[in-house]
């Protein structure tokens, strides 16, 4: 298993909005082959700030099948124009914690 971790900023105030869009394309998300599961949470320093955890069954599972699949230019049409940037992605291994 993997962990991605993508950090979203929206544009001021548009946080209530980009929550309903979320949670009309999160379907696709949690369909997608390999997802074993899903958290979209607003940190507390920032409210046009989102974290959107995504545990995978392995890397290829998000960057080979999610990634180029159509289901993930279906979920992100809604959300992309509330978006201030460019999502900031990463992947950790899955880890014990200490």
């Amino acid at each position: 298993m993997i962990t991605e971790l993508a950090l979203l900023r929206l544009l001021p105030g548009s946080a209530p909005a980009f929550e309903r869009a979320f949670a009309s394309v999160a379907p696709l998300l949690a369909g997608a082959d390999g997802c074993l599961r899903y958290r979209l949470v607003p940190t507390l320093d920032d409210p046009d700030v989102y974290l959107l955890e995504v545990i995978w069954r392995d890397l290829a599972a998000h960057t080979q099948g999610f990634e180029p699949s159509d289901a993930h230019a279906r979920f992100m049409a809604p959300l992309e124009p509330m978006l201030l940037s460019e999502p900031i992605v990463m992947h950790l291994p899955a880890g014990e914690p200490s």
